[in-house]
C-alpha cells in the first residue's frame, strides 16, 4: 500500500507539472543564447545584445543567420513565418542591434501576442484602421520598431526622431508599449492568437529616410547613442558622452527548443 500510494503521488506531480508547462508562457525574461545556423552558441555583441535587451524575448532557440533575407535582399533583416524563431540579418549593417531587436519584435509578435493585445498597440499610437501587416505604415512594423525601443529603454522624457518606419512615440506612449508587452509575456492559461493573414516574410521595405536639419528637437533617435553618443534624454543641442564600454556577459547554457 505505501508504494502505490508513493506511484499515486509521483502521477499527481507530474500531471501538474505536464499543467504548468502547458500554460506557460512563450516568452521569458531572461533570454536564450542565441545560435548560428549550425547551432552553436552566438558570442560577442549579439550575445551581449541578447543579454542587455529590456523586455522578455521568446522561450527556446534563436537561430541567428548573419545572411541576406532569401528572395528580399533589399531587406535589412526578416523573419519567416513558417520559421519564426529564426532571423536574418545582413552581414554588414549600419544599425545592428536596432536590426536585431526589431527581428526578435517581429518573433515576439508571431509567438506571443494575442488579437486582443493587437489591437491594444494600436489603440495606444493611436493606429485607427484595420489590419495588421497590411497598408502604407503596418502596424507589425511599429510594433517590431516599438519592441526594439523597449528593448533598449523603458522610459523616455521627451519624443524621439521617427525610425526609418515612422515610429516615434511620446513618453507615455512609449512606457505604455513597454507595460504590454511585458505583461503579454505573463504566464497564462491561453495559448496566444496567431496574426490573421500575415504574409510569408515578415517584413516590409521601409520608407526612404527623411532629412532632419541639425539641431532640430527630437534629432536623436533612442539607438543614436549605441554608435554616436547622442543621448536622446538630453535637452536638445546637448548630445551626451557614450557611455563606458560594458564587459561581455558570461555564456548562457543552450535552452531547450
Amino acid at each position: 500500500m505505501p508504494m502505490c500510494r508513493r506511484h499515486k503521488l509521483a502521477a499527481v506531480l507530474l500531471a501538474l507539472a505536464a499543467g504548468m508547462l502547458a500554460g506557460a508562457s512563450p516568452a521569458l525574461a531572461h533570454p536564450p543564447a542565441p545560435v548560428n545556423e549550425v547551432g552553436r552558441p552566438v558570442r560577442g555583441q549579439i550575445h551581449a545584445w541578447m543579454h542587455q535587451a529590456k523586455v522578455p524575448l521568446v522561450r527556446g532557440r534563436v537561430v541567428i543567420r548573419r545572411a541576406f533575407c532569401p528572395m528580399r535582399l533589399v531587406f535589412a533583416g526578416c523573419v519567416f513565418l513558417a520559421k519564426p524563431r529564426v532571423l536574418y540579418l545582413r552581414p554588414v549593417l549600419r544599425e545592428p542591434r536596432r536590426i536585431l531587436y526589431h527581428e526578435l519584435g517581429h518573433t515576439f509578435d508571431l509567438l506571443v501576442l494575442n488579437q486582443r493585445e493587437r489591437r491594444r498597440f494600436k489603440q495606444i499610437v493611436g493606429i485607427r484602421r484595420r489590419g495588421w501587416f497590411r497598408g502604407e505604415l503596418p502596424p507589425s512594423e511599429w510594433f517590431a520598431d516599438g519592441y526594439a525601443s523597449c528593448a533598449v529603454r523603458l522610459r523616455l522624457r521627451r519624443t524621439v526622431r521617427p525610425t526609418p518606419y515612422g515610429y516615434s512615440p511620446a513618453p507615455r506612449q512609449h512606457a505604455r508599449v513597454c507595460a504590454l508587452i511585458r505583461n503579454a509575456a505573463k504566464p497564462r492559461g491561453r495559448p496566444p492568437q496567431p496574426p490573421a493573414n500575415p504574409p510569408p516574410v515578415i517584413e516590409v521595405a521601409p520608407p526612404p529616410p527623411e532629412q532632419t536639419q541639425p539641431g532640430q528637437p527630437g534629432e536623436c533617435t533612442l539607438f543614436d547613442e549605441l554608435t554616436t553618443g547622442c543621448e536622446p534624454n538630453a535637452a536638445p543641442g546637448q548630445p551626451g558622452q557614450p557611455g563606458p564600454p560594458q564587459p561581455e556577459p558570461p555564456p548562457l547554457p543552450l535552452p531547450f527548443g
